[in-house]
């Protein structure tokens, strides 16, 4: 279509020559280079991420597109490409080894978003409206200002760095923010990166529990698509962002050895609530939807110490996870838990110290009552898999180990000292779903 609006006419068929022949005449045609921009490159290769033979296919055919970018160069003035993945052109032959990769590069930090003052430069004429209407609407304190407002707006949607001196908001978010006079989640409303859920399904706590303290930075940029890991998926994503420049330790023949790396984090309240919500329904069955009765019923559940209700949502929150997901280890059981009930909007504290030597499995704050929790594990073997008499033993034996456990280390103290109410919650899972739960007097 564009050849016949710049009457350039193919003489070749395949189309690397046609993509050649297109560039030459429009650049004979105007006297001087193109200029080409790519958005999107990786969308074909996201979109079929689980499905290997496919990606093959495309990434040959990307890579000849490429290969015919850098053979035609001479009529290229500057070649832009924009996409949410670094290693899909790592994958590709040496067609885009001509390209140079600016994500990381302080000069270009804020080319992706406002800075703050770019924001309030940009929208002072939106301030005064925007507070007066969500003052109306009772969404903001009826005595804020509008510098408030900015703090609020920032910890909404700002918090992206990408090694440059100051953090950028999304434009997507801040421009459907002042036109809606709303606080809300629009980011994800943008449309989430394919590959992820596919990505997180096949393996969740990874994602869903990422170590973000200390993260080589050539591992950032070497990921390929056969072992992507979570942090690089996330990061390019959208779901986290750079914290700071670290040195890490690492081993090589023996000797310690300094290499740069980040710690990394979530950004803002808004990828925060879509991260710890949708994030985590990935990992799950979709056609199950059962997460809005967790989230509705389990606050209720504790505050009423109802053991029976407690169980019984947890015993339907792990039949959720595909049996292939499951590990017979109590951290497994655990990382579900606590990212289930930091997903239902629960206050979480993971392994809260004691006052003694010991630290417990988390800690629920839910009004004024801390609940202090330790899971238990027991595997069941398949001889005794429907055999109720061993099971409630071994459940039964479980809380008994839990609740010692609570007891004896006094994991409430720090909570007690305090002037807090607390339970203590014991938690005892067997086999891949069942579950009994016992409230007591820590």
């Amino acid at each position: 279509m564009m050849a016949r609006e710049e009457g350039v006419e193919f003489v070749e068929d395949a189309y690397g020559e046609m993509l050649g022949e297109l560039l030459r005449g429009i650049c004979i045609k105007y006297g001087t280079q193109v200029v080409v921009l790519i958005d999107e490159y990786d969308a074909s290769l996201t979109r079929h991420i689980m499905e290997q033979d496919i990606v093959a296919g495309l990434r040959d055919v990307l890579s000849n597109f490429y290969t015919s970018l850098k053979t035609n160069s001479e009529y290229i003035r500057l070649a832009f490409v924009t996409g949410i993945t670094r290693f899909a052109m790592n994958e590709m032959d040496s067609g885009p080894n001509n390209f140079v990769d600016i994500s990381l590069v302080p000069e270009f930090g804020g080319i992706c978003g406002f800075t703050k003052s770019e924001m309030r430069t940009f929208f002072a004429d939106r301030f005064a409206d925007t507070l007066t209407a969500l003052k109306g609407n009772c969404k903001i304190p009826m005595n804020a200002s509008i510098d408030d407002l900015n703090v609020m707006i920032e910890d909404y949607y700002d918090g992206y760095n990408w090694l440059g001196e100051e953090n950028v908001l999304k434009p997507y978010s801040l421009l459907r923010f002042f036109a809606s006079n709303e606080f809300d989640t629009y980011w994800p409303l943008s449309g989430q990166p394919s590959h992820l859920s596919a990505l997180v399904r096949q393996n969740p706590l990874a994602f869903i529990l990422p170590k973000l303290d200390a993260y080589p930075a050539i591992e950032t940029r070497k990921a390929e698509l056969r072992t992507l890991k979570p942090v690089p998926v996330l990061l390019n994503s959208g779901y986290l962002t750079i914290d700071k420049p670290v040195t890490i330790d690492k081993i090589e023949k023996g000797q310690v050895v300094k290499t740069s790396g980040y710690s990394f984090k979530i950004p803002n309240t808004e990828v925060r609530q879509d991260f710890e919500f949708n994030l985590f329904l990935y990992a799950f069955d979709p056609r199950n939807n059962f997460f809005g009765l967790f989230v509705k019923e389990l606050p209720e559940a504790l505050i009423q110490n109802d053991s029976s209700k407690t169980a019984l949502l947890l015993h339907n929150l792990l039949s959720a996870i595909a049996p292939e997901q499951h590990e017979p280890n109590e951290k497994h059981y655990l990382a579900v838990m606590q990212a289930a009930f930091i997903a239902a909007g629960l206050e979480v504290l993971g392994q809260t110290p004691s006052s003694s030597d010991g630290k417990s499995d988390m800690s629920v704050f839910l009004k004024d009552i801390r609940f202090v929790m330790e899971v238990k594990y027991c595997k069941a073997d398949k001889k005794d898999a429907d055999d109720k008499e061993k099971a409630d033993k071994d459940l039964e034996s479980a809380l008994d180990a839990a609740t010692d456990q609570i007891r004896s280390k006094d994991y409430a103290a720090p909570f007690r000292v305090a002037g807090k109410t607390t339970a203590g919650v014991a938690i005892a899972v067997r086999g891949r779903n069942e579950v009994a739960v016992r409230f007591f007097e820590p």
